[in-house]
């Protein structure tokens, strides 16, 4: 993974995104499948997470400067996201889990999305 870090804050978009991506699919294989399965999907989301909060700490400084509010914004709800994505997998494997829980936690995932485009005023798609 060395190779990630080489080109700076442009590769560092890529890599949120594409493993933004990942944990998206990651928590929708999870919740919507088994609950055997779950357990390996949430190993995976937890890769996941990881990965994004270490490139989103070395994207935060461009954020920063430009939307300081949005930037505190998109980091609280990105924190509470993950402990939403952490719950709904407990429940999952609880056998105590809705299907409201899955759309409020793939909702939520999407907010989190928008609010880092937003952020980067569509990069690195636009």
């Amino acid at each position: 993974m060395y190779f990630i870090f080489i080109k700076g804050e442009e590769s560092m978009s890529w890599v949120h995104l594409v493993f933004g991506i990942i944990l998206l699919l990651a928590v929708i294989m999870g919740l919507a499948g088994s609950a055997d399965k779950a357990k390996i999907w949430a190993m995976v989301a937890r890769v996941c997470y990881l990965v994004l909060i270490i490139s989103g700490i070395m994207m935060t400084s461009y954020a920063w400067s430009e939307k300081p509010v949005l930037t505190v914004v998109k980091i609280v709800v990105a924190i509470l996201v993950i402990g939403l994505i952490e719950m709904a997998f407990g429940k999952k494997t609880k056998g105590q889990f809705s299907k409201g829980i899955m759309w409020s936690v793939i909702a939520m995932c999407l907010v989190v999305g928008g609010l880092g485009f937003w952020l980067s005023g569509g990069y690195p798609i636009i």
